[in-house]
């Protein structure tokens, strides 16, 4: 399946919620122990192929947490980084996400 479209729908939409003005890329491919990760510097989404399988909400998920490092210019999960994530996504469905996103990650 071609995710581009979805991608590009996702980004747009937590780009503008978040206030990013910055051109972010996102690029998927396979790792067997990430599930996804930004490059600050060169504004970069990385997200791992094999969790595609999971589902939009998941892959919503991935690049709101991303952008979510963006926008703080940081790659820490503090408070700040929880309030606004879960400004988006409640915290007990952003859990479930993660378990799932690890159970997929521990199968692979």
């Amino acid at each position: 399946m071609n995710y581009a479209g979805l991608v590009e729908e996702i980004l747009k939409k937590y780009k503008e919620a978040l206030g990013i003005n910055d051109e972010v890329r996102v690029k998927i491919k396979k790792y067997k122990t990430r599930s996804a990760f930004i490059n600050l510097r060169t504004k970069t989404i990385f997200i791992n192929e094999n969790l595609l399988e999971l589902g939009e909400e998941v892959l919503r998920y991935l690049i709101l947490h991303e952008l979510i490092h963006l926008k703080l210019n940081s790659k820490c999960h503090d408070g700040e980084f929880n309030r606004t994530l879960y400004n988006y996504i409640p915290p007990e469905k952003a859990m479930e996400i993660r378990g799932l996103i690890i159970n997929k990650l521990l199968s692979t």
